[in-house]
């Protein structure tokens, strides 16, 4: 870069800007999502559950695993916005696709497709 050249990029644009947001939405969806099933599983017995012979829930909480299903397609739809824009936005050789949408993408798959089997058991 030449000596008088002044820089008239200002940072991020707003596609960028929506980018980034799409990512850490998605994250934190998904996140959101893995506590939710942390509480929705079945709880497992324990030596002081027989031994107070305390009733456990050996099902899934399929409220709470709604829950998960609109987080995990909020994190699907959102990392899907994110990698249309990011593959528009590329126009350098130097530029490149973000792996975390893509990698947010398949844990959400994953995760609607495992909700779906358990669903279609339960019923």
């Amino acid at each position: 870069m030449p000596p008088n050249h002044k820089e008239r990029r200002e940072g991020p644009d707003f596609w960028i800007r929506l980018l980034t947001w799409s990512g850490l939405l998605g994250g934190i969806s998904l996140v959101g999502a893995l506590f939710i099933t942390a509480v929705a599983k079945p709880e497992i017995e324990t030596f002081f559950d027989r031994f107070y012979d305390l009733r456990l829930r050996r099902s899934w909480d399929l409220e709470l695993m709604e829950y998960i299903f609109y987080l995990l397609l909020f994190c699907l739809f959102s990392c899907i916005g994110g990698l249309v824009i990011n593959h528009l936005r590329k126009r350098r050789k130097a530029d490149q696709t973000r792996a975390s949408l893509i990698f947010m993408i398949c844990i959400s798959i994953f995760g609607l497709v495992q909700y779906l089997i358990l669903v279609s058991r339960h019923n």
